[in-house]
């Protein structure tokens, strides 16, 4: 249940989808099926992630009313608005085109919730954007060329990518937007994520999970007592990965957690402390940090370390900004 987490509504690397790529089926309202090892959760979400972000770069336009909905604004052109993210304007003809390529791709269950995750991801795509201009971050014509080259090398002829593009309802201009949106997003991924090598703060912590704040505050009650964190978390924690050895979540770097702000309660503790009830969308946990040290991370975790990283910045990036959603 909890486990180190690999996240992403943004698409880093989504447009390098080509010939079929998402030919496959996805089930945007499908319920999670429970896992028992950290692992395994950690790569079915790099996995989903991925599916989801490939499929959410290849959108096209359903029609769009001739006269804005009632209540929602529209800009000079007498065009429908529905957000703005620090006065930046997403259309809302925008957003039928993203949600109408997404549904020719896979069979779609949920077209609200799927609604909602496509101007999400939009309104992030801005934030980064905004980010990348402070920082004179820039991604020249050339560069997005030399990116659609390479793609029509792959796709044989120029004739069978312009077949690609139609059949992914892309015109020319709207790829190499995509494109360029895409390459920004990795440069900032990149600059965001730089320091996650050598060295690095790590925590070793354990937790409990129960459902309900009544029973961590029991449990909390008896810890303060004097009973043993690892034996209770054993005989009453909901996290079938951690249970079993006393509630061990091993060592972790900032980022790494399925959930950031319990990550954010264990590295504000001294070695032996106990904090909570921390309530998280999993249920309410009470944790205890075991040690704290400088380590490196391991290879294999650097990209899910990156990706907690990267949605930790961009998580900040969401709370200071002005965000208008219609």
């Amino acid at each position: 249940m909890l486990s180190l987490k690999n996240i992403s509504l943004v698409s880093v690397a989504c447009v390098m989808l080509l010939l079929g790529a998402c030919a496959g089926q996805a089930n945007t309202s499908a319920s999670q099926p429970e896992v028992e090892n950290a692992a395994d959760i950690n790569e079915q979400a790099v996995a989903q992630a991925a599916a989801v972000e490939v499929v959410a770069a290849q959108q096209t336009t359903e029609p769009v009313p001739s006269e804005a909905p009632a209540g929602m604004p529209v800009n000079a052109d007498g065009e429908t608005i529905v957000a703005r993210v620090n006065s930046v304007e997403i259309l809302e003809s925008e957003l039928n085109r993203a949600l109408a390529r997404y549904q020719s791709q896979i069979e779609v269950l949920d077209l609200n919730a799927l609604r909602t995750d496509i101007l999400n991801s939009m309104i992030e795509q801005v934030l980064i954007e905004q980010a990348a201009a402070a920082q004179n971050i820039t991604v020249s014509d050339a560069e997005v060329q030399a990116e659609i080259d390479a793609n029509i090398q792959i796709a044989g002829s120029p004739e069978a990518w312009q077949q690609w593009l139609a059949n992914n309802l892309y015109t020319e201009e709207e790829f190499r937007e995509t494109l360029r949106e895409t390459l920004i997003t990795a440069r900032m991924r990149d600059i965001v994520t730089q320091g996650i090598h050598g060295d690095v703060p790590h925590v070793h912590a354990r937790h409990i999970l129960v459902a309900t704040e009544a029973e961590a505050n029991e449990l909390l009650a008896r810890i303060n007592n004097g009973e043993d964190f690892g034996a209770l978390a054993a005989a009453h924690s909901s996290d079938v990965t951690t249970r079993e050895q006393g509630g061990d979540l091993g060592w972790f770097a900032q980022g790494e957690l399925l959930e950031p702000y319990l990550a954010e309660v264990a590295f504000s503790l001294e070695p032996g402390q106990v904090a909570g009830p921390v309530a998280t969308a999993l249920g309410f946990h009470l944790i205890q940090t075991l040690e704290k040290a400088d380590r490196p991370i391991p290879e294999e975790k650097l990209p899910m370390v990156a990706q907690g990283q990267f949605e930790l910045w961009l998580a900040g990036l969401i709370s200071q900004a002005t965000i208008e959603v219609y």
